[in-house]
């Protein structure tokens, strides 16, 4: 097991003891990403490839480890356009192929720009499985949903754990 892989599971593994004792406060999400984030900052775990930096400003993507359930979290923070979303096209490739994932949760509450290459990522994932977006929507992709007329298209939810026990469309 990688350092990234070693520190995934640690935090997913600390998000959910966070959540059954104090369910709600604080968000377990935000602290397992703020484990990983510290982690990664530290020199603790190496990047994985999923993440990368850029010359607009850093660009995560983190894939949470599954948890028999059927659905895949990946959390996504930074920046994504054409030149950038290749950490996310791999997560979702992997998540896709996966037989055993029929829903996706994807985390875009950390983006801080996205363009009309993630509103097509978004759509081949939601094309390929049951896709939920958890929020809020930051103002870039919020823009590009209302251009486009896309918003209605998509689920989305305050939580990861929202996102997970949505009903299918």
């Amino acid at each position: 097991m990688s350092d990234a892989e070693a520190a995934q599971a640690i935090a997913a593994r600390i998000a959910s003891y966070l959540a059954a004792i104090h369910p709600g406060e604080p968000n377990p999400d935000d602290l397992a990403w703020a484990i990983v984030h510290t982690l990664k900052q530290a020199g603790l775990c190496g990047h994985s490839t999923h993440s990368s930096t850029h010359e607009r400003g850093e660009q995560q993507v983190l894939t949470l480890p599954d948890q028999n359930d059927a659905i895949r979290v990946i959390v996504c923070a930074g920046e994504f356009d054409q030149r950038t979303l290749g950490p996310l096209h791999e997560a979702s490739n992997a998540a896709l192929a996966d037989p055993a994932i029929q829903r996706i949760v994807l985390d875009v509450s950390r983006i801080t720009f996205a363009d009309s290459s993630m509103l097509n990522e978004m759509f081949r994932l939601r094309r390929g499985s049951d896709l939920v977006l958890v929020g809020p929507l930051p103002p870039s992709l919020a823009r590009v949903l209302e251009l486009t007329q896309a918003l209605p298209l998509f689920r989305i939810t305050h939580t990861i754990d929202e996102a997970r026990t949505t009903t299918t469309r």
